[in-house]
């Protein structure tokens, strides 16, 4: 029967939703929980559709959103723009003009996307609750993609950044994410024992398919930087964090249209040009396809070649 599990503790379990509500069942035996299930009778209490729209928006939030590694961009975009008069009013007072025009007001690419998608996905679940009449989620316009292809940085980029990284408030962590190709919310879940010493060679569990589970070469030298600072490392984890204090950085070096996720696309190319193999490089760098990671992450550049990345990283990338 759907539904049906039996927990670690050996106990079966039985769960449903029901206009929004959570039901659990246990028992000793699968026979014992399908005399439970014959017999179980939901509460039928009346559904309270005067529902505060900000107060429907954090609960939304907590249950669906709080968990996963965009929840700093949700968060954010719930504190910074919904906390306005318009959502302190009963979720079905709410219009599909009042909507648009919210959506409207907002310039940032980015941030309207995430705040279309709360309302899209407050809305289709307060329908499905029965709270509102209707799902006014399917009338707004859904905001164009216009999100920046990424591209890998210059070797001249490269230099500077390797050059200035005591001006960066995060050494470290660049240098981490150049010479392994993580995603950036990947590093959230790199524990030190992930770190093979022995063998020199770093776990990585991917945050998307089971391909972005992988083990990353690392060299000698920065095997010892990463046994000295490690445990120091990635202590302020958020990507709006990181992604800002990289952003000023840049901006110090005066290198312009670049952003942190473009350190897994130099890391992608640089390994092109190390000679390293199309199914080694799909491997680095978790991708399901190879067409995305010589279509999307790896870019020709003529200011590269091998002999120029190895005098500009030393021994900082290991023997390929």
């Amino acid at each position: 029967m759907k539904n049906i599990r039996k927990r670690n503790d050996g106990r079966w379990e039985y769960k449903k939703s029901i206009n929004g509500k959570r039901y659990y069942l246990y028992a000793k035996t699968q026979k014992a929980l399908l005399s439970k299930i014959k017999s179980f009778k939901p509460t039928s209490a009346k559904i309270n559709t005067n529902v505060i729209a900000l107060d429907y928006i954090n609960n939304w939030y907590n249950m669906y959103k709080k968990n996963l590694a965009s929840n700093e961009r949700y968060s954010s975009a719930i504190h910074k723009y919904f906390n306005i008069p318009l959502f302190k009013k009963e979720i079905q007072k709410l219009t599909y003009i009042d909507l648009e025009e919210f959506l409207n007001k907002i310039d940032k690419p980015r941030t309207k996307a995430y705040c279309y998608y709360i309302i899209k996905g407050i809305f289709e679940t307060a329908y499905k609750q029965k709270i509102v009449k209707e799902d006014l989620s399917k009338l707004i316009t859904k905001p164009k993609n216009q999100s920046k292809k990424g591209n890998s940085f210059n070797l001249k980029e490269q230099k500077l950044i390797l050059d200035n990284l005591d001006k960066s408030n995060m050494k470290y962590e660049i240098l981490f994410y150049l010479l392994t190709g993580c995603r950036r919310n990947e590093v959230e879940n790199i524990k030190l024992k992930d770190i093979d010493f022995v063998n020199n060679k770093i776990y990585i569990p991917g945050t998307k398919t089971e391909s972005s589970k992988r083990y990353v070469p690392i060299s000698e030298e920065f095997k010892q930087i990463l046994k000295q600072n490690f445990n120091t490392m990635f202590k302020k984890f958020t990507i709006p964090h990181y992604s800002k204090v990289f952003a000023k950085y840049l901006k110090l070096l005066k290198i312009n249209n670049h952003k942190l996720h473009d350190l897994r696309h130099t890391f992608s190319t640089n390994l092109y040009y190390l000679g390293v193999s199309d199914k080694e490089r799909q491997y680095y760098l978790g991708h399901t396809s190879i067409i995305i990671t010589n279509d999307i992450y790896t870019h020709l550049d003529p200011t590269i070649t091998k002999n120029n990345i190895l005098n500009l990283y030393k021994d900082l990338y290991p023997k390929f």
